[in-house]
């Protein structure tokens, strides 16, 4: 997108956009239903998809995160809708919004703007108007601070408040964990929460580095991925997302599964910072973007032009 902030500049200043999100953003009143959707894809879907996993973790709320057209079937016009597409012009989301006009259900806009900000001001949805000229990918602190605050999630601005702190802290050593991916296929692996960050940490090495990965996660990955590595790839490294103070059982499962499975592959562990799960979650994040920046350099490729999805759209719209 043209006129738009480079990725490496966004990366280079996360934790400085979600204070910044965290500082203007209002606190609005919390939605009042017990069950929400947050409808999104790539970049601004990853908001939706911690959000979840916050509520799975925090309790408060149920919270779906949906990446698909349209909303699920399940959807009956009880739940709160969250369309969350920063370009404002993402189909898929924009088919979302239309369902819940459809069932008659509450829902609200997070964007810049766009279609999806001319169809909530059609139909008198409220809208939270988020700062363009980013990349959405690099949006996200813009996008998940807003969505929070309308969430009735245990605690959330103590965790913000931590994250804020966290996040002004240097990512880690990112140079030297994209070199230990330079060259290799990555299965990028985390439990809970991390999980999501796992998924995060894919997307941008894929869209930043040009590079393919993998993730999956714990304990569900002993139950069927760890079989295939009877017979690893060559170029394969594991990339383990860990929180410092994990379960036992959690951490037991680590040991266990790289006993079994990854004796002679190199594993590569990231340890999340903070006390609550938004920050630890974060700092996660913080760091694999800033990997993947990093990893687009060794590459040779520059982190912004995603010039296979703009293809992509292009042939959609024809």
């Amino acid at each position: 997108m043209a006129g738009m902030i480079p990725v490496e500049k966004d990366v280079a200043r996360f934790g400085a956009l979600f204070a910044a999100a965290a500082t203007t953003t209002p606190q609005p009143q919390p939605c009042s239903a017990t069950s929400v959707i947050v409808a999104g894809m790539g970049g601004s879907g990853i908001a939706g998809r911690l959000a979840q996993a916050l509520a799975e973790r925090c309790g408060g709320l149920r919270v779906s995160a949906w990446s698909d057209y349209g909303l699920p079937a399940w959807a009956d016009g009880s739940e709160h809708v969250f369309a969350v597409s920063y370009s404002g012009n993402t189909a898929e989301t924009l088919s979302g919004a239309e369902r819940a006009i459809e069932l008659g259900t509450n829902w609200e806009a997070i964007t810049t703007g766009g279609r999806l900000a001319a169809l909530a001001h059609e139909h008198s949805a409220p809208v939270t108007a988020v700062e363009p000229g980013h990349q959405p990918r690099a949006a996200l602190p813009l996008l998940l601070v807003p969505l929070l605050r309308r969430l009735t999630l245990s605690g959330i601005e103590a965790q913000v408040a931590e994250a804020t702190e966290v996040l002004a802290e240097p990512a880690g050593d990112a140079g030297a964990i994209a070199a230990q991916l330079n060259g290799k296929l990555p299965f990028i692996y985390g439990a809970g929460g991390l999980a999501t960050v796992a998924y995060r940490w894919r997307c941008q090495i894929e869209e930043n580095a040009k590079q393919l990965a993998v993730h999956h996660a714990l304990p569900e990955l002993d139950h069927n991925e760890i079989v295939g590595w009877a017979a690893p790839p060559g170029n394969a490294v594991i990339v383990a997302l860990r929180e410092p103070d994990e379960p036992a059982r959690v951490a037991a499962r680590w040991e266990a599964s790289r006993a079994v499975a990854w004796r002679d592959v190199p594993v590569v562990e990231c340890r999340a910072h903070g006390k609550n799960p938004l920050a630890r979650w974060l700092s996660l994040v913080q760091l694999g973007d800033a990997v993947s920046v990093e990893l687009a350099h060794l590459n040779g490729v520059e982190p912004t032009p995603v010039v296979v999805i703009e293809e992509l759209k292009r042939r959609l719209e024809e």
